[in-house]
């Protein structure tokens, strides 16, 4: 059980390291290039729309042959496509091969959560699903740590470096041992069954999460900078958060395992209010360092939750955890995609606070569904 837990999050550490590794890497294709801002966009957002690409495909590979068969796909593509990006000389080679990532991600990502969640206990649920979220964290944290290497000993080599991980980790998939598939059964009939309203509830949390915390990761930087404070300063309090999160997110899972679900959603979603609230207020530079380091774990335990809440109830419905962890795919990128153009548009037209505002009436919400909503 412990070696599949580490093989599990070495998976999704891997993808969400190359997730980030970009950022430090967009000034140099910027200017090795002449990458326009709709070219950086589009190269920033390929591995994301690769993800959504994948995710279905990926959910049926893993429902059809097993987990194991979809790792092994999900590898031998992230490898070929890191290859690609290591040697790509133009912007649209570079953006082919993030998408390949990503959808190499997908059916790496669903096919690492499918099976850990069929190994642990019932009783350990959330706790799994929480370390691996932890995992992914660390790889978004140590992804910008690969792209600032990579400008000084090479991307060729770098992301060469990257494909031969890849082709490791493949092989440690190989020859680790994993029950064989579940029974077929009908792909598309399990998938429309995530629309009841139990099951939606925790698609809503999982995209509630990034739909919220794109408001502090678009508009506190600029508070900070407005205040005074340099770029190493804003890093140190996103580092901050990130790390705060990684660590808190088991410990929301265990809790989830122990108190079952309605009760830690519910003071997620009251600490969300308040600290929406007191983001609006326009609190000085200190404050929204302090409330962004808090808003990583608020805001973004609704992850854990909401994963481990849809799987169990879709389990209670007899749909597939493959299509489960693809819907998580989509329900996460979906609210990735929204979060930070809406604080932004929000913002432009009423300032902060209303953007702030906004999403505490959207968390008050989503209270009163809870408290309707009758779970397992």
């Amino acid at each position: 059980m412990r070696k599949l837990l580490i093989l599990a999050c070495s998976i999704v550490l891997v993808d969400t390291v190359f997730y980030s590794a970009l950022v430090p890497l967009i000034p140099y294709f910027t200017s090795e290039l002449g990458l326009s801002k709709l070219e950086v966009g589009l190269l920033n957002g390929s591995f994301g729309a690769g993800v959504l690409a994948g995710s279905l495909p990926g959910g049926y590979l893993v429902a059809r042959f097993g987990p194991k068969a979809a790792a092994l796909f999900g590898f031998a593509l992230f490898s070929l496509a890191s290859l690609a990006f290591a040697f790509a000389g133009t912007e649209w080679a570079l953006i082919g091969a993030r998408f390949g990532e990503g959808f190499a991600s997908a059916f790496s990502w669903i096919a690492a959560f499918t099976w850990l969640v069929a190994a642990v206990p019932d009783g350990r649920r959330g706790q799994a699903i929480g370390t691996l979220i932890s995992a992914a964290v660390v790889g978004a944290l140590l992804g910008p740590i690969v792209g600032s290497a990579a400008s000084i000993v090479g991307i060729s080599a770098t992301f060469v470096g990257v494909a031969v991980l890849g082709a490791l980790i493949g092989t440690w998939v190989l020859f680790t041992p994993a029950p064989p598939p579940e029974p077929y059964r009908p792909f598309f009939s399990m998938l429309l069954g995530v629309f009841r309203p139990r099951l939606a509830l925790g698609m809503w949390f999982i995209l509630l999460s990034p739909l919220l915390f794109g408001a502090p990761l678009v508009l506190a930087p600029l508070a900070l900078d407005a205040s005074g404070w340099g770029a190493l300063a804003i890093g140190g309090v996103f580092l901050a958060a990130a790390a705060f999160e990684a660590t808190a997110q088991p410990f929301i899972g265990r809790w989830s395992d122990r108190a079952g679900y309605r009760v830690p959603l519910a003071v997620g979603l009251a600490g969300s209010i308040s600290l929406l609230f007191l983001l609006a207020w326009g609190p000085g530079a200190a404050a929204v360092s302090a409330f962004v380091v808090l808003a990583a774990v608020f805001f973004n335990g609704s992850v854990t939750l909401g994963t481990a809440l849809f799987s169990k109830e879709a389990e209670g419905f007899g749909v597939d955890q493959a299509i489960v962890f693809a819907a998580t795919n989509v329900a996460w990128a979906t609210g990735s995609a929204l979060g930070a153009p809406l604080a932004g548009s929000l913002a432009d037209a009423g300032g902060d606070g209303l953007a702030y505002l906004a999403l505490a009436a959207v968390c008050g919400l989503t209270l009163v569904a809870l408290r309707r909503v009758k779970l397992r």
